[in-house]
């Protein structure tokens, strides 16, 4: 065999070991499906908005220890993590987007609070990623609120 039909063969070899040691990938929604749905993600943000109207410090088990909530700007330690939302009143949850990939997933909510009691109504968007952080399950790592402009709602 001569040179070229050497550099051939290792060639072929080289490119046949690199596919082997190439990473597999499970097939498309395998992991989103073993790990939950969007539609598991979207009750976990809309329970943590009805639950911080409420007041609930069961709230607090919904965030990751690391979560990063901002509301008109500003970074939010404890409840109300959402724009516009007080203690007491109802959320309603008018539009919701879910995406999932892997062990994360992102979204956006756009909701309104309501307290009949103070006449108050307030509208509002919030943007969120959320993780699944293996038997503690989904969390809420970061979440982006703002009230909306009243010519805007």
């Amino acid at each position: 065999m001569g040179r070229s039909g050497r550099s051939a063969g290792a060639l072929v070899a080289l490119l046949v070991a690199l596919g082997a040691c190439a990473p597999r990938r499970p097939p498309a929604g395998t992991i989103a499906s073993a790990l939950g749905t969007s539609s598991d993600i979207e009750t976990l943000v809309r329970l943590a908005l009805t639950l911080e109207a409420a007041g609930d410090r069961a709230a607090d088990t919904l965030y990751a220890s690391d979560a990063l909530a901002v509301a008109n700007g500003r970074v939010r330690l404890n409840a109300p993590r959402f724009a516009g939302i007080g203690f007491g009143g109802r959320v309603t949850i008018a539009t919701a987007t879910v995406t999932l990939q892997g062990r994360f997933a992102w979204g956006m909510l756009d909701y309104r609070w309501l307290n009949v009691q103070q006449n108050q109504a307030e509208a509002g968007r919030v943007t969120f990623v959320c993780e699944h952080r293996g038997a503690a399950g989904w969390k809420i790592v970061h979440l982006h609120s703002s009230q909306q402009l009243p010519w805007d709602r």
